[in-house]
């Protein structure tokens, strides 16, 4: 990245002698074309897309549709950044469809996550969701060499399966 995203928003902040409300407001106001709102909200273009290259999700990157995803569940939207409507009002954002699709990918994995912290017996009452993922195969393994180091006893917790 380019500019540090913290310093030039506090040296704008500091330029304009406005906090950070107001800052927001005029990025969030499509009306406002200045130049150094629009640095920043390309600024916050980059965060996005490095956020979302960080996720391994290059479909959502790719503005032509072409970079199929490797789970076929998942629908490929581009980011769209724009001013769009929010339950805040206009914000400047990445489009609806986008952050419908990120929440779910989101949510998938923190499902993955927790089943396999359940896999591995580390909740005392697991909750079992309708969409839990199975645990993966590193989880399995993981458990194994758990049961493994304590003589192969599951003390009937986390069984291979027992909760899936």
């Amino acid at each position: 990245m380019g500019t540090q995203p913290d310093t030039y928003r506090r040296d704008l902040m500091l330029a304009r002698s406005v906090g950070l409300t107001a800052t927001y407001n005029l990025v969030h106001n499509p009306d406002c074309q200045d130049g150094d709102i629009a640095e920043l909200r390309r600024i916050h273009q980059e965060i996005d897309r490095a956020t979302v290259e960080a996720y391994g999700w290059f479909d959502l990157l790719d503005d032509s549709g072409q970079t199929p995803h490797a789970d076929p569940t998942h629908e490929t939207f581009p980011l769209d950044h724009g001013f769009h409507e929010t339950d805040q009002g206009i914000r400047y954002t990445i489009g609806l469809l986008a952050r419908t699709e990120i929440i779910d990918r989101l949510r998938q994995l923190n499902h993955q996550a927790y089943a396999y912290e359940v896999h591995l017996g580390l909740h005392k009452k697991p909750v079992k969701h309708p969409d839990m993922p199975k645990p993966s195969a590193d989880a399995i393994r993981k458990r194994k060499e758990q049961l493994a180091a304590r003589g192969g006893s599951d003390l009937g917790e986390g069984a291979e399966g027992a909760l899936f």
